[in-house]
């Protein structure tokens, strides 16, 4: 699945296992300010990351018109941000109708994907921490590009938590080689901020890390483990397939032409 082949949110669950995801989404990854418009969170954290830049919705059928469209854009450009509408299939046909009429296309596609939490062992490389610490925040921004580069704005995301959180890196070697955030919100946990050392990969490491994911979910008293992955990351993809993730559904981010 690539993503000129999608012009729509694809279901392979029920619904409401999409609405529960994504609400859960809002709150394992808060941005730094929220307005609220109609049926919409408009979210803002300095550029960093779409999910956390973008307006969203928790529930099937949001109402969006053009005043409403408007009214959304006003809020990005005053922030200096590009306006974004994330849509899953909790938007239905007419509203994607509505933004398409308006110039807004599809980009940057994901597929959430779920699996139940188990224990397959605690790894010993594996140091879960309650805080963010210095480290761990230049560690995840080390290897990303553009404006996920920014310690202080991930750090304006991350502590804005108040979920139970835990911040994840995998030691390789006598050295961090991989980074993540595990959040628990009501008997779910979402893993995410995944990142390896390029120079390490192929080695394990993400198995290893999904692994204590999933271990600590059956610790912490969760029944589920969820994640987004971007559509085009097939070995992410291959991946997380053998660890028992199944897909639940596809979002993506509705923007103009930059």
């Amino acid at each position: 699945m690539t993503n000129a082949a999608l012009s729509g949110p694809e279901l392979f669950g029920p619904l409401t296992e999409v609405a529960a995801c994504e609400e859960r989404l809002m709150n394992c990854w808060p941005s730094h300010q929220v307005v609220i418009a109609g049926d919409w969170l408009c979210r803002f954290a300095k550029g960093y990351s779409g999910r956390a830049n973008s307006a969203c919705v928790i529930r099937p059928g949001p109402v969006l018109d053009q005043a409403g469209i408007a009214h959304i854009e006003g809020l990005y450009r005053e922030a200096g941000l590009r306006p974004s509408f994330r849509l899953s299939p909790l938007v239905d046909a007419q509203v994607r109708a509505r933004l398409e009429s308006e110039g807004y296309a599809p980009e940057d596609w994901s597929i959430g994907m779920i699996a139940p939490c188990q224990d397959r062992g605690m790894p010993e490389t594996l140091q879960l921490d309650r805080t963010p610490s210095d480290a761990w925040l230049e560690g995840a921004c080390r290897w990303q590009s553009g404006a996920k580069r920014d310690v202080a704005a991930l750090l304006g995301i991350v502590g804005n938590l108040r979920v139970p959180a835990r911040f994840a890196t995998l030691h390789h070697e006598g050295r961090s080689a991989a980074y993540a955030i595990l959040a628990l919100d009501r008997g779910m946990v979402e893993i995410g901020s995944v990142m390896v050392d390029p120079a390490l990969r192929g080695k394990g490491l993400g198995r290893s890390l999904l692994n204590g994911a999933l271990t600590w979910g059956i610790e912490a008293g969760a029944t589920h483990l969820f994640l987004q992955v971007a559509s085009e990351n097939a070995v992410a993809k291959s991946l997380y397939a053998s660890l028992g993730f199944r897909p639940v559904y596809t979002a993506a981010y509705w923007r103009k032409p930059a």
